[in-house]
C-alpha cells in the first residue's frame, strides 16, 4: 500500500493546481492515512542529537521573547524544559528515515526536484515558532494531536519583524483564517502567505517543503558555469575619426557592453538543458553521495536482480529527466547522465519510482543497453541494494 493524497469531493487535483497552488491556502480533510504519519516523538528528539543532522529547540518566554538553540542538540538540552511553549524541529528527516520518505509518493504530482524534505516537528501545548512567512511552497501535515493554523493575506515584509529576535517573527499579525488541524489533515500553503501554528496539547506535524530558485540565484549560477565552461569574448574598439571628447562613452560602445552580456544568456539548447538538470539536483550541503569504492560490473548488478535483489533510490538524491538532441538523460546529485535514445522509457520509469522491483527492471527493454547505464547509476551511488 502507497500512501496518497486524497483531495475532497468538490477539489480534485485539477482545480486544486489551476486555483490553488502558489495563490490561495487549502485545506484538505482526512487527506492522508495516519498509518504513515508514525513517528515517535523519542526518536525525533534523538535524531536531533546525531551530528549531521539540522535541528533546532524553540522556546518562547514571557514578554514575547524568543529563545533559538542549534542542534547538534544534548540530551541535556532537553532537561528542564518547561510543561509548554516550546518545540523541536528536525529537517531532512526523510534523508535519514526510510519510512517517514514514504510519504513523498503521495506528492508524485508534482516535479521531484520541487521536493526539497520533510521536516517534522514536535511542540508541547501552545509551541510553536511563531507568525512568520516563508519564500517556498509547503504542506503542512498533522500527524499527531492538534494545531491550531491562523493565516493572514497581510503583505508583510523585512520592516514588519521583531527587531533583536533570533527567528523571523512577525510583530504584528492580522488574522483572516482560523483553522484547527487533526490528524491526517494537510494545508497547503503558498508562498510569503503570513502563517502563524500552535500546538493544542502535544502535537507533530510533518512539513512538505519545496525548492525553487530565485531569479537572481539562476542567473548567478549560469553566468558562473557560462563563464567557467566557455571562453570569453574581449570587448572591442571600432574606432572613428572625428570623435567629439575622449572621455565620452559613445552609444555604439554601450550597445556592444550590452551584446556581450546578452551572448551570455542561455539558449534553449543541450548546454543550457544539462546544466539546469544538474542544477536542480544538485545535493544540500553534507549531503553528498559518494561513489563507489570499488565499482562493480553490469553483469553482476543484473545477477544481483535476477536472484530477486531490489534497487532503490539513494535517499539523499532527487532526480530529473530531461531530453537532450542525444538522447535522453537522468541528473541528480548535479550531475547529468545521458541515455542512448532506445532506453528512453526505461530511463522515465526508474526516475518516477524510489524502489525498484525485480520484474519491472528485467522486463525493460534494451536489457544490454539498459545494464550498462543502471551499472553507471549503481556506481555513482544513486541506487542502492535494498538490505
Amino acid at each position: 500500500m502507497h500512501p496518497t493524497l486524497t483531495f475532497p469531493t468538490d477539489l480534485d487535483l485539477k482545480r486544486f493546481l489551476e486555483t490553488y497552488w502558489q495563490k490561495r491556502p487549502a485545506l484538505l480533510r482526512n487527506a492522508v492515512a495516519t498509518e504513515f504519519l508514525t513517528f515517535p516523538a523519542e526518536e525525533l528528539a534523538g535524531l536531533a542529537c546525531e551530528d549531521g543532522v539540522e535541528s533546532r529547540l524553540i522556546q518562547q518566554t514571557e514578554n514575547n521573547k524568543w529563545q533559538l538553540e542549534l542542534g547538534p542538540l544534548e540530551e541535556q538540552a532537553f532537561e528542564g524544559l518547561p510543561e509548554s511553549n516550546w518545540t523541536l524541529l528536525v529537517q531532512d528527516v526523510d534523508k535519514h528515515v526510510p519510512d517517514v520518505a514514504r510519504l513523498l509518493e503521495a506528492f508524485s504530482f508534482l516535479p521531484d526536484w520541487r521536493l526539497d524534505d520533510i521536516m517534522i516537528s514536535y511542540a508541547t501545548d501552545e509551541g510553536g515558532v511563531g507568525p512568520h512567512t516563508d519564500n517556498y511552497d509547503v504542506f503542512l501535515v498533522q500527524a499527531q494531536g492538534q494545531r491550531r493554523w491562523r493565516l493572514s493575506e497581510s503583505d508583510y515584509g523585512d520592516d514588519d519583524l521583531l527587531p533583536d529576535c533570533p527567528l523571523r517573527v512577525l510583530r504584528h499579525f492580522e488574522t483572516s483564517e482560523d483553522w484547527l488541524l487533526n490528524p491526517g489533515d494537510v494545508l497547503y500553503l503558498p508562498p510569503r502567505l503570513g502563517h502563524w501554528g500552535t500546538a493544542v496539547g502535544e502535537c507533530m506535524t510533518w512539513s512538505i517543503g519545496m525548492r525553487g530558485p530565485s531569479q537572481d540565484e539562476l542567473l548567478d549560477a549560469w553566468l558562473q558555469f557560462r563563464c567557467e565552461s566557455s571562453p570569453s569574448e574581449y570587448f572591442h574598439d571600432n574606432l572613428a575619426p572625428g570623435r567629439k571628447s575622449p572621455a565620452l562613452i559613445l552609444g555604439s560602445e554601450l550597445d556592444q557592453a550590452r551584446t556581450l552580456m546578452q551572448d551570455l544568456l542561455p539558449r534553449d539548447d543541450d548546454h543550457f538543458r544539462r546544466w539546469f538538470g544538474s542544477f536542480v539536483t544538485e545535493p544540500k550541503p553534507d549531503f553528498e553521495v559518494e561513489p563507489l569504492q570499488h565499482p562493480v560490473r553490469p553483469d553482476w548488478l543484473q545477477s544481483q536482480v535476477s536472484e530477486g535483489a531490489v534497487l532503490i533510490r539513494h535517499p539523499w538524491i532527487r532526480i530529473a529527466c530531461v531530453d537532450l538532441d542525444t538522447g535522453p538523460a537522468l541528473c541528480a546529485q548535479g550531475e547529468c547522465f545521458v541515455a542512448a535514445p532506445e532506453l528512453q522509457a526505461a530511463l522515465q520509469c526508474i526516475a518516477e519510482q524510489r524502489l525498484l522491483l525485480p520484474e519491472v527492471l528485467l522486463a525493460l527493454e534494451p536489457q544490454s543497453e539498459l545494464w550498462a547505464w543502471l551499472c553507471q547509476l549503481f556506481n555513482r551511488g544513486l541506487l542502492l541494494i535494498d538490505e
